[in-house]
């Protein structure tokens, strides 16, 4: 059975976005609080969403705090106790609620405030462009054969997503989690530097966090998680070779709780704006991102969905 997230068309048709924003209003430099270090998929939408708001107007410039630990606990515990981040706004994901789910966090998202979901971002699986193996089925085989030798690596912790997604395709191949031995890094750039030292069979990560290797071809992509390929990449779906997983991973941002209404309103208003302009879209098809704004009005119920379809997920596997 294939494992769906609700569909981001969805949401795309119920958020009615007539927004004018003034430039002049959000003159601010907006802190932004990243739960991990450089150079993986938190930091990359932190930073890119800083910089298309600083051209666009809607604020003064960008500050970025990397507060790394606990798999993003840290930050999140942060940003729910500390009168330091009163005014940032923290970048999170779907393993907010994967971790809380898994005991990794002792805060959920029922801590913080959600201002809007922006992007959804796919997984892939990538080898080294001189890897033998060209297809799912080649590498599954070798899983098969010698999974418990040589790991898969992955972007984040043992149960994160990026081991959840493993396990889903090995599912779908009625294959054993046995057979798979998991490398867990601290984000993307610690996966990369360990991928790099060719230990490994392949990396399971994020799409944007590999994108730049991808179309260089110093990394090639074997399958994506996507029900479609993406627009702009030649990547075969995990559908396409008998693989029935279908995963996004959303990402999206959240103030402390008891931040004024008007403040979260000014912010959903201009990520409503920035997903709305051409420059957006650019970056997005850049990391190979789907659309994917939920406002704050729907975003506690999205987020509730998705902890039942990830405890799901979870006791499925």
């Amino acid at each position: 059975m294939p494992i769906f997230f609700r569909n981001v068309k969805t949401f795309l048709q119920a958020a009615a976005l007539t927004l004018a924003l003034a430039p002049t209003a959000h003159a601010d430099v907006q802190k932004f609080l990243i739960p991990a270090g450089e150079g993986g998929g938190w930091d990359t939408t932190a930073r890119e969403t800083g910089a298309a708001l600083t051209k666009m107007g809607l604020i003064g410039g960008a500050k970025y705090v990397n507060y790394s630990g606990e798999g993003g606990g840290r930050a999140l515990n942060a940003l729910a106790t500390s009168k330091d981040y009163k005014d940032a706004l923290m970048v999170q994901s779907l393993p907010l609620i994967l971790r809380s789910l898994s005991g990794v966090y002792e805060r959920s998202f029922r801590d913080v405030t959600p201002v809007a979901m922006l992007i959804a971002e796919y997984q892939v699986v990538v080898v080294n462009k001189d890897s033998p193996y060209q297809n799912m089925n080649d590498l599954l085989a070798a899983i098969k054969e010698i999974g418990k030798r040589k790991p898969i690596v992955g972007g984040s912790a043992k149960g994160s997503l990026d081991h959840i997604t493993a396990l889903a395709v090995l599912e779908a191949a009625n294959m054993s989690s046995k057979k798979l031995r998991y490398s867990a890094s601290d984000g993307g750039g610690d996966a990369m530097r360990k991928f790099s030292n060719g230990y490994a069979l392949a990396m399971v990560t994020g799409m944007g966090e590999v994108v730049k290797q991808i179309k260089s071809g110093e990394l090639r992509a074997l399958g994506v998680t996507s029900a479609e390929r993406l627009e702009g990449f030649d990547i075969p779906t995990m559908k396409e070779q008998g693989l029935d997983v279908v995963l996004a991973n959303w990402r999206g941002f959240f103030v402390a709780p008891g931040t004024p209404d008007k403040t979260v309103t000014k912010y959903a208003d201009m990520l409503a704006a920035l997903d709305k302009s051409p420059d957006w879209k650019t970056v997005r098809l850049k990391y190979g991102w789907e659309s994917l704004y939920i406002p704050t009005q729907d975003a506690k119920g999205f987020l509730e969905e998705q902890e039942v379809t990830i405890r799901r997920l979870l006791n499925s596997i």
